[in-house]
């Protein structure tokens, strides 16, 4: 098993509007090889996923949107820690409604090491 590091992309996406904005989030965590890496940053990446109600009453999902990255590491960490998060702006042009189903099964993560 070796330790990877994979950047995860998470929508926030809010009733009635849609996407508001996503917010990225690093972890790491172990795997046997890149299939085993891609299959775990998925499950990883999913355990993000809630709905609730905000103050206002609307509905706000949040969803794995996508794996933007995949890096294997080496050995000596802590598996499926949390290590980096940060919002990303949705960009002017980008449109999502609230029902929107993302696919993050079909992501193709870049290695950033």
């Amino acid at each position: 098993m070796s330790w990877f590091s994979s950047r995860l992309r998470i929508a926030c996406l809010i009733e009635p509007a849609g996407l508001h904005r996503y917010m990225d989030s690093v972890h790491l965590f172990k795997a046997s090889d890149f299939s085993d890496a891609m299959r775990r940053a998925l499950e990883l990446g999913k355990s993000h996923e809630q709905e609730y109600l905000n103050a206002d009453g609307n509905r706000v999902r949040w969803l794995l949107a996508s794996v933007v990255s995949l890096d294997l590491i080496g050995d000596d960490v802590m598996d499926g820690v949390e290590i980096y998060s940060e919002p990303v702006e949705v960009m002017a042009d980008e449109v999502v409604n609230f029902n929107h189903k993302f696919t993050p099964e079909e992501s193709e993560p870049t290695q950033t090491i």
